[in-house]
């Protein structure tokens, strides 16, 4: 059993959090520690979920110092794999009801989480309802997030169809979330949030809610920066994603051919990218 998950079974918080928010996080021991502590003064039943992915500034020191006090906190550590095994191993900790992705690096309106708490609880919703989207605020202060055109769409429909561009702010069923959140095979230190996502399309919806609960931030040193080179580097997991908007297509769930076609000029691109790990795979595979 791996860390994260040996850790939430030995630690098994309140049944009642609604809301559990997984961090991955690397080398962010300040912004991180004031983002929990931040989280932890939120008037919301929050669990809070932690995985230190090969930090080397202290930061799993520092995380253990408030957890040893409140224990909302759950923190995880491992190697340095990369955010992708950082954010499974994050998830795996959750107990709460939903569960939400924040990057250490994106600023948090905490007077905004008893809102998105009162959305949560609220009862007697479509099972084929995956959870909420909240907006996130882009960049400068002054900067606000473009409405949802929608108030019910699915995750793929949302880019495709409606255009919705931006980092958005996915608030999940738990149980829904840790189905789909399966390591790609193969080591990768990049995964694509939005494969989760894409996964999820497939069969559920969610509902938009046009409320700003945080602020996105690309700093110099994140993976922004150099997604491109990423992408390239992780391509196995990219291949992945775009399938998988290959076949929410002829599945109906959305109906952009623009979409479509960016999809299958991307497969083609990152299958040949990937064409070395498959051949490997399947060697390993035919040699065991």
């Amino acid at each position: 059993m791996d860390t994260a998950r040996k850790q939430a079974v030995c630690n098994p918080l309140q049944s009642k959090a609604l809301l559990s928010v997984c961090i991955p996080t690397f080398n962010r021991r300040d912004r991180v520690a004031a983002l929990v502590q931040q989280l932890l003064r939120a008037d919301c039943p929050l669990q809070i979920c932690v995985h230190v992915d090969g930090s080397t500034d202290g930061t799993n020191e520092a995380l253990a110092k408030i957890a040893s006090r409140d224990s909302s906190l759950v923190v995880t550590t491992g190697p340095n794999d990369g955010r992708g095994r950082a954010m499974f191993s994050a998830i795996a900790s959750a107990t709460g009801d939903y569960c939400m992705v924040f990057d250490d690096d994106d600023d948090l309106f905490a007077d905004r989480l008893p809102e998105v708490c009162e959305h949560l609880s609220q009862r007697g919703v479509d099972e084929k309802i995956a959870g909420f989207v909240f907006s996130m605020a882009l960049g400068h202060p002054e900067t606000a997030a473009e409405p949802f055109p929608l108030e019910r769409t699915n995750l793929i429909k949302m880019r495709a169809d409606e255009r919705v561009v931006g980092d958005k702010k996915e608030v999940i069923r738990t149980p829904l979330l840790k189905r789909v959140a399966v390591p790609p095979a193969g080591r990768f230190r990049r995964v694509p949030t939005s494969l989760l996502w894409s996964r999820l399309a497939i069969e559920y919806d969610v509902i938009c809610v046009n409320i700003e609960i945080g602020r996105k931030r690309y700093l110099p040193e994140g993976m922004t920066a150099r997604i491109r080179l990423l992408q390239r580097q992780n391509a196995y997991p990219m291949l992945l994603l775009n399938l998988i908007y290959i076949k929410a297509f002829w599945l109906g769930r959305y109906r952009s051919v623009r979409f479509l076609g960016k999809a299958v000029l991307a497969c083609l691109s990152f299958g040949i990218l990937s064409f070395p790990f498959l051949l490997k795979r399947s060697f390993v595979r035919v040699t065991s």
